[in-house]
């Protein structure tokens, strides 16, 4: 019985197989073999060092961000936040969700200062949307909630007796400390460039806040320029009330996070759109 091969494999055991007068295989089919054999392996490993390298960086930005981030339409403040916030929790596929603030202020120290992102957050409900707590190296997240002692000069003798005076909290991303020469127990100076408005214009705000926590998510950017503050404390800072810029929520499956997200913004939430780290966009 006459059994065809398929072309391909007739082509390939045509150069493989050794000549009839030459039963060892050649030179140049080693060579072939080999060329190939390497080439592949080298294929496989590169595409499985991208994939990890994805893998990675995806990871560590999801652990810093939110999935889907929901705020009002056309307000830059959300007021009914408690009710949305416990609203959106029960839906469907949505592990947990907190309130947050947001603003650009200036950081200085004595050694430096710098630019940065500061973020009010809940810390009892942070750890349950972000991976905030589990990034920090020195300290505890929850140390927001304890206003820390710190010896400090009256306001109105720079030159008096140093007293102990609290100071409320905040956590420093590892490589922003490092810029600003700060370490947990030392002290920096918040500058909100939105503040009261006098004869000579607008005045800058500042306070002083204590260092409790570091913390490193292994990405250079929110490292170098995030900080975090107790909720309350963004509040009262920017005098915003009762009011937050949106809401933090955390999904099931970050690949679902559209389909979620609009979900919130379609009525579920029963607040406005959001748009999410992970890929969300809200109705």
């Amino acid at each position: 019985m006459l059994v065809t091969l398929p072309y391909e494999i007739f082509v390939g055991l045509r150069y493989l197989r050794a000549k009839r007068r030459n039963r060892t295989i050649s030179l140049n089919t080693f060579v072939s073999v080999a060329g190939i054999t390497l080439g592949v392996a080298a294929l496989i490993g590169t595409v499985g060092i991208m994939t990890g390298f994805k893998e990675d960086i995806q990871a560590k930005i999801l652990g810093t961000t939110a999935h889907i981030i929901v705020q009002e339409r056309m307000k830059e403040h959300m007021t009914d936040y408690d009710r949305l916030t416990d609203k959106i929790q029960t839906i469907p596929d949505v592990i947990a969700a907190t309130p947050f603030v947001f603003r650009q202020v200036l950081l200085t120290a004595q050694s430096g200062v710098q630019g940065i992102i500061l973020r009010g957050i809940d810390p009892k409900r942070e750890a349950n949307v972000t991976e905030l707590a589990k990034n920090i190296t020195t300290g505890q997240l929850l140390d927001l909630l304890t206003p820390v002692k710190v010896m400090q000069a009256p306001a109105d003798d720079p030159q008096g007796d140093l007293r102990a005076v609290e100071k409320p909290g905040i956590i420093l991303g590892k490589e922003l400390a490092l810029r600003l020469g700060v370490f947990v127990g030392d002290t920096v100076n918040v500058v909100s460039p939105v503040g009261p408005i006098s004869a000579m214009g607008m005045v800058p705000k500042i306070r002083t806040f204590a260092v409790v926590a570091l913390f490193h998510s292994g990405m250079f950017e929110y490292d170098s320029s995030f900080a975090y503050i107790e909720l309350g404390e963004a509040q009262k800072f920017f005098n915003l009330g009762t009011s937050v810029t949106g809401i933090e929520v955390k999904v099931t499956d970050v690949f679902r996070a559209g389909e979620i997200a609009h979900t919130i913004g379609g009525g579920g939430g029963g607040g406005g759109g959001g748009g999410g780290g992970g890929g969300g966009g809200g109705g």
